[in-house]
């Protein structure tokens, strides 16, 4: 569900993991790719789509890492715990 947010809104789904940096990053990006979408909408609107696909994969992959890194976290505390 989360990668469904971070397609469609990706500073959503950053904020919800706690990337502020990240989201605002990803905010700047889909700005960017709307008003590139807007001045490109004559002209098959493509540089806008391509803008907004890099924001969405940076939110893919930054959401990915946090993943990984709590799994990662959770392992080395249970094994400190033993």
């Amino acid at each position: 569900m989360i990668y469904l947010v971070a397609i469609l809104f990706p500073p959503l789904a950053l904020l919800i993991y706690g990337k502020i940096f990240q989201a605002i990053f990803s905010l700047l990006l889909c700005i960017l790719a709307i008003l590139v979408g807007f001045i490109w909408l004559f002209f098959a609107g493509a540089p806008g789509l391509i803008i907004w696909g890099i924001a969405a994969v940076h939110a893919i992959l930054a959401i990915n890492a946090a993943k990984k890194d709590a799994r990662t976290r959770a392992i080395i505390d249970a094994m400190k715990a033993e």
